[in-house]
């Protein structure tokens, strides 16, 4: 069974040995050819090897599966999930502030003869439980209810291993109003030899010595201290207008000086931008140094088209004593102290105000920057960049205005920065303004720009959310004649250190936010796209940012709450924007598919194929092998049917190893061919 078959087949005749004596077998060699079975067995391999080869294939994929795991795994680190989940339910810290409550010796009045006399710190601890009695009636009242976060301490009560207090001073002051109510103020920085000894930056509520005597003196402390203090120390943080930017702890202040068209001549071709930043911004940004870190830079660009015709407005006139153009108005106050020839550049400015102006509609100043034909580009290109742009037109387009109720000469641009329209007056040879023969051309100095970088720091203002100092009802610019400053102004004066509190607060407020909830969004993220990678460097920062956020508590001062809280949106934001996370946000898993496919399917098929060839094949030589045996079987059960009825056997009966074959009669000849079984070679008759 199953053996192959000899190249040839050898013929014997056996002939009857009573004639021939012994029997003998002569061998005829004949020819014989292979069937296409024989030669397709001879030229394919076996069944079991053709089984290895197949079986080759998927155990060599099988053995590579370790490696293409360890190779194409991504890499997930455990991020703690609990622990972002719970600063959904994080507070903003409230640092319970403590302001130093003191006033000169001679600022109560003298009690008569007969009456006890008490020491001044006696006085102030008395009026200073009277004044936190009425904040808390004032919160009390208030819904949502508000608690008071901060407590007076007197001089007894001075303690160096706490923050540095606020202070509030009761002065004695011959400039100050004669008037009730008493209008408080910031003690600004002071010079010269001649000094008050405040410290700068204390809430002073003055009292003029005329008013000493006053027996309701006391209740007017009382509403100045409660007033004062409610405006510089609110119960919450300001809230951050849109208009404002996006807490970043660095950016680039740029100036910029366009010249619609210098090729007209009549432009600008010089400022003085040093001493302006210097004279108006650095007192503004200095106090700010915790918390922003600020880079200034500036250019002038000689050619800056509009997008836009500004419309002619008809011709007007104004009264040389009414008017809002801060040149004229210095020429008029010069000519009104005898000088002839300031006299005459006032006649020639007015003369050019009343000329048809060049008006700059509402929609306009939507469309005004032209990004694309100006070269703003700033050197920091990661910073955000507050642009202040001081715009000259030319000279066809002079006096140019903007379309508002005010007259005003600037606009504020939400997150970007602002613009002013300065108007050049006519060729005027004085030491501001300086001409050539040839074109008309301008140096603006300090004074030229004061008026601009005025109105710039007011921008800053809003475009930092900084809270102003000053409030007509409640906390009020020094006395008019004292030393301490030249002319009032609202922004004068530095940012104290109550505005700096107001600041880092609000901006504590908006960073913890903001760390929440970029942290949410991470945990959100991984949870939704199961294949992104998180490594080290994402989850050392995810695990540092959620330190800094539960490091935050009401005992540190809101200056270490900043930093924890800005160091926790840095981190949180470094964490998001990882390139290792970003890579795999658009890679989902038909991509996968698209690049696995065509490298295995070329070999999966064939090989598919084979398996269920031979699977088919199998089930046949397993169907064969059945009816095989079974035919076997039955060969043999006939055979024990014709042997058994017999009790001996003919004499005649030959054998041979296992093999038997019948010769009947003499003569007789029997053509046997051989047969190959387990036993070796025999004999086999064929009649």
């Amino acid at each position: 069974m199953g053996s192959a078959q000899p190249n040839h087949v050898d013929h014997f005749i056996v002939k009857d040995q009573t004639e021939a004596g012994p029997s003998s077998i002569t061998p005829i060699k004949a020819k014989y050819r292979l069937t296409p079975a024989e030669v397709t067995s001879k030229i394919n391999p076996t069944n079991k090897r053709r089984l290895s080869i197949l079986f080759s294939f998927p155990l060599l994929f099988i053995l590579a599966i370790p490696f293409w795991w360890y190779t194409t795994s991504i890499e997930r680190l455990p991020l703690p999930v609990s622990r972002i989940e719970a600063l959904s339910n994080l507070t903003v810290p409230t640092y319970r502030g403590r302001i130093l409550f003191t006033a000169d010796k001679d600022a109560f009045p003298t009690p008569p003869p007969g009456r006890a006399t008490f020491e001044t710190i006696e006085i102030l601890k008395a009026l200073g439980k009277i004044v936190e009695e009425g904040v808390d009636g004032i919160y009390e009242r208030q819904r949502p209810k508000k608690n008071r976060n901060w407590d007076l301490i007197y001089e007894d009560q001075v303690d160096q291993d706490h923050p540095k207090p606020f202070r509030v001073h009761l002065r004695r002051y011959e400039y100050a109003n004669t008037s009730f109510p008493l209008e408080p103020y910031v003690q600004p920085a002071e010079t010269g030899l001649m000094t008050s000894g405040i410290e700068e930056g204390t809430l002073v509520i003055p009292v003029h010595p005329d008013q000493i005597g006053d027996r309701f003196l006391k209740q007017h402390y009382k509403i100045a201290l409660i007033n004062s203090i409610l405006s510089l120390y609110p119960a919450d943080p300001p809230t951050i207008p849109l208009r404002a930017l996006k807490y970043s702890p660095n950016i680039t202040l740029s100036f910029v000086l366009l010249n619609e068209d210098s090729s007209e001549g009549s432009y600008v071709r010089s400022w003085d931008i040093d001493t302006a930043v210097q004279d108006h911004f650095l007192p503004q940004l200095q106090p700010l140094k915790d918390i922003f870190n600020f880079t200034i830079e500036s250019q002038i660009l000689y050619h800056a088209p509009l997008t836009f015709d500004p419309k002619p407005t008809e011709s007007h006139t104004i009264n040389a004593f009414d008017n809002d153009n801060p040149q004229i108005e210095a020429a008029i106050n010069a000519a009104k102290e005898g000088d002839e020839d300031l006299e005459e550049v006032a006649k020639q400015l007015i003369q050019v105000e009343n000329e048809q102006a060049w008006l700059v509609e509402e929609e306009d100043m939507k469309i005004f920057v032209n990004s694309e034909k100006w070269s703003l580009d700033s050197g920091s290109t990661n910073n955000p960049v507050l642009r202040f742009l001081l715009f000259i037109p030319k000279e066809k387009h002079r006096p140019m205005r903007l379309s508002t109720e005010n007259s005003a000469q600037s606009f504020l641009l939400p997150q970007f920065g602002s613009v002013h329209l300065l108007n050049p007056p006519p060729l005027i040879p004085n030491d501001n303004l300086e001409g050539t023969n040839e074109y008309e051309t301008y140096h603006l100095n300090s004074d030229n720009l004061c008026g601009t970088f005025h109105l710039f720091t007011q921008h800053l203002y809003s475009l930092l959310a900084l809270p102003k100092l000053y409030d007509s009802t409640k906390i009020n610019l020094p006395p008019s004649l004292s030393q301490l400053l030249k002319e009032k102004s609202e922004i004068w004066q530095g940012i104290s250190e109550w505005q700096i509190n107001q600041i880092l607060l609000s901006r504590l407020k908006e960073n913890q936010e903001e760390s929440i909830k970029t942290l949410i969004g991470i945990n959100k993220l991984i949870k939704k796209i199961k294949e992104m990678k998180i490594g080290d460097k994402v989850r050392n920062n995810v695990l540092n940012a959620v330190e800094n956020l539960e490091q935050m508590s009401d005992d540190k001062s809101p200056l270490e709450n900043f930093i924890l809280s800005r160091d926790s949106v840095n981190l949180a934001n470094q964490a998001f924007f990882d390139p290792s996370m970003m890579g795999l946000l658009y890679f989902p898993d038909e991509h996968k598919f698209a690049i696995y496919t065509p490298l295995f399917a070329p070999i999966a098929v064939p090989l598919l194929l084979g398996l269920l060839k031979e699977f088919i094949a199998w089930k046949r030589r397993k169907s064969q092998s059945k009816v095989k045996q079974a035919s076997t079987e039955e060969i043999e059960d006939n055979k024990r049917e014709t042997i058994e009825p017999n009790d001996k056997q003919p004499s005649d009966w030959k054998s041979n190893e296992g093999d038997t074959h019948i010769i009947n009669g003499k003569d007789n000849e029997v053509l046997l061919e051989p047969s190959i079984q387990n036993e070796g070679r025999v004999l086999r008759s064929r009649i």
